[in-house]
């Protein structure tokens, strides 16, 4: 299930810069600026106490889908003092802490910049006491979080939230990476002499191998190879075949002809760990 920083439930706190009458506040994320802008909107009616969303991520915002930030140029003017807000859709607790407020017959303005949020949208909030009319172009965006963004509530040490698929979060622990496999090679001329890693071999018979002494045969698969690595006899039809002792104290390799008849030959004990 993939990762998801900040566009979920983590609070990255909503961040804006000083225009006309905006207040504003920080989270130190490095904005990208969206070339061209994006108008969104130049003259819209928001009634009293109602709200205008818009696409702010993804679709035709022409905002990259994975931004969990975006930055806008807001104005908004009314016939009555007011203000309006910013928080990404279905999460007001999530919202920009920068608002923009104009007089009474006047007009206000300023840059915000807010979290998308889960569903990739936004919501402007007229709080005034009558309709404003509001112009909104998003200028840039960001797909990276802040330390300061990241909220410590919830979850335990090292987990992180995931998608659930169902249009959910959850706090899971990451998956143990899997183990990288270490390859040992033991190599035995045909005469059971060791010239490549650490076995003692005796040779009970003709094409019959007994090799002990190697530590990683408790752990590993082990498979065997005809094959020299310089000056040796090799018969290179030869079969080999391995067997482990139940104590694992000890693995025998014959080597054998397509007759099944048993030869000498050089080869390679091969274990995968």
């Amino acid at each position: 299930m993939p990762l998801v920083v900040g566009a979920l439930t983590l609070l990255l706190l909503a961040f804006g810069l000083t225009g006309a009458t905006a207040t504003s506040g920080t989270t130190g994320v490095a904005i990208t600026p969206l070339t061209p802008t994006k108008l969104i909107a130049t003259g819209a009616s928001v009634a009293a106490g109602k709200t205008y969303t818009f696409v702010a991520s993804g679709g035709t915002s022409t905002v990259p889908s994975n931004a969990l930030v975006v930055e806008l140029a807001i104005t908004a003017k009314g016939t009555k003092a007011g203000t309006v807000s910013f928080a990404p859709l279905g999460e007001p607790g999530n919202g920009s802490p920068t608002t923009v407020s104009w007089a009474a017959g006047g007009s206000g303005a300023g840059t915000v910049r807010v979290n998308v949020g889960n569903s990739n949208k936004v919501v402007v909030t007229n709080s005034s006491a009558a309709s404003a009319t509001l112009g909104v172009k998003i200028t840039g965006y960001s797909t990276l979080v802040s330390a300061a963004g990241i909220s410590g509530v919830g979850g335990g040490d090292g987990q992180v939230l995931t998608n659930q698929g169902n249009g959910t979060v959850g706090w899971e622990s990451l998956p143990e990476p899997e183990p990288v496999p270490v390859v040992h090679k033991v190599h035995v001329k045909s005469t059971g002499v060791v010239d490549l890693g650490t076995a003692t071999v005796s040779r009970p018979s003709a094409g019959v191998y007994v090799l002990t002494g190697i530590a990683e045969i408790r752990t590993c698969a082990v498979t065997g190879s005809v094959g020299a690595i310089s000056g040796d006899v090799v018969v290179t039809n030869a079969i080999v075949s391995t067997s482990i002792s139940p104590n694992f104290a000890q693995a025998t390799v014959q080597v054998r002809l397509p007759s099944n008849a048993p030869v000498d030959s050089a080869f390679f004990l091969t274990l995968v760990c």
